[in-house]
C-alpha cells in the first residue's frame, strides 16, 4: 500500500524526539570549521557546535548543502515508487539545498517526489514540517498536505533577536537586515523573515528590551488575547536562560496556549545567526 513520505534537511531544527514520533526523514547539510566538516545533527549536534564556536573565537564557520547523491540514497530508503515524496526544505534563497534536492529528483524519474521550497529557516520552517506530517498521518493526499501548508505559511509569524549581525553580514545572508548594520553595540535588531531572506523590523535599545520585543511582536502580530487555537515555538542559539523566560512570558500573555515547542537552534543556522540569537515562531489555524 503506498504512503506519503516527508524528507527534510537538518536546518528545520526539530528535536529528534519530534522527528521521530512524525516518522520526518533527515538529509543533513554541512558544517566547516577550516578543513574540518560535520554533519549537522549526525556529526555535531547544537551543544558542541556552540562550544567549537567558544573555542575558536576567530573562525566564522561555513556551511554547505548536502549532494544530490544524499538525497537518492534517503529517498531510496524511505520510499518505493509507488509511494509520494515531499522533499520540504530550507529557503532556496538562503542554501542550495533544493537545487540538491531537485537534481536527485532528475535521477529518479520513477519516483513520485515533489520537491517545495519552505521559504523558511529553522524552526519557522521547521513548525510548518510539523503540521504537513500531522496530515500525512491523518492519511491526507500530498494536495490536501500542501493546501494546509500554504495555510500555515500564511498564517506564520517570526521575530528574532541576534547578538550581533557579524554572523549573518559575514555569510552573505542579511538581506534588508542590512540597513541595520554599524549601528552601537546597545541597539539590537528585531529580525523577521520575509521571502525566505531575513529582513529588519527595527532597532532596540539594550538586550533585555529586545527581548520583551518579541513577545509584543508576537502579541500584535496574532491579535489573540488568550492563545486558544495558538501555536507557538521558541529557538535558542546558546541562550537558554533567555528563552526560559521568553516562555514564561509568553505564558503570561496566552494563558490558554497549550505546549509551546522548544528548539535549539543548530549548527547551520547557528552558523549564520550566531550565538545569542533566540526568536519566536506563532500561527492560528
Amino acid at each position: 500500500m503506498s504512503k506519503t513520505v516527508i524528507v527534510i534537511d537538518s536546518t528545520a531544527d526539530l528535536p529528534k524526539s519530534i522527528r521521530e514520533e512524525l516518522d520526518l526523514h533527515i538529509v543533513p547539510l554541512n558544517v566547516h570549521f577550516g578543513t574540518e566538516v560535520f554533519r549537522d545533527q549526525v556529526d555535531l549536534n547544537s551543544q558542541s557546535f556552540y562550544a567549537k564556536l567558544k573555542e575558536n573565537k576567530s573562525m566564522i564557520p561555513r556551511t554547505s548543502q548536502p549532494s544530490p547523491a544524499q538525497f537518492v540514497d534517503v529517498y531510496k530508503q524511505v520510499a518505493s515508487s509507488d509511494d509520494q515524496i515531499i522533499s520540504f526544505h530550507i529557503s532556496n534563497k538562503a542554501s542550495g539545498t533544493i537545487q540538491s534536492a531537485l537534481i536527485a529528483k532528475s535521477l529518479l524519474p520513477e519516483y513520485n517526489i515533489e520537491v517545495i521550497d519552505s521559504e523558511g529557516l529553522s524552526i519557522h520552517y521547521g513548525m510548518q514540517v510539523i503540521e504537513m506530517a500531522k496530515k500525512a498521518r491523518e492519511g491526507a493526499s500530498v494536495e490536501e498536505i500542501l493546501k494546509h501548508r500554504e495555510l500555515v505559511k500564511k498564517n506564520i509569524q517570526v521575530c528574532f533577536t541576534v547578538e550581533t549581525l557579524e554572523y549573518i553580514h559575514k555569510n552573505g545572508r542579511i538581506g534588508s537586515a542590512s540597513a541595520f548594520l554599524g549601528t552601537v553595540l546597545s541597539i539590537k535588531p528585531i529580525l523577521s523573515i520575509e521571502n525566505g531572506m531575513v529582513s529588519g523590523i527595527e532597532k532596540i535599545r539594550g538586550r533585555k528590551r529586545a527581548l520583551k520585543r518579541l513577545v509584543e511582536y508576537i502579541v500584535e502580530k496574532t491579535a489573540d488575547s488568550t492563545g486558544e487555537n495558538l501555536y507557538l515555538g521558541i529557538v535558542q542559539g546558546d541562550a537558554m536562560e533567555e528563552a526560559d523566560a521568553l516562555e514564561a512570558e509568553l505564558r503570561k500573555v496566552f494563558p490558554k496556549v497549550g505546549s509551546i515547542l522548544r528548539a535549539d537552534m543548530g549548527p547551520i543556522i547557528g552558523a549564520h545567526a550566531g550565538p545569542g540569537t533566540v526568536g519566536i515562531v506563532a500561527y492560528k489555524i
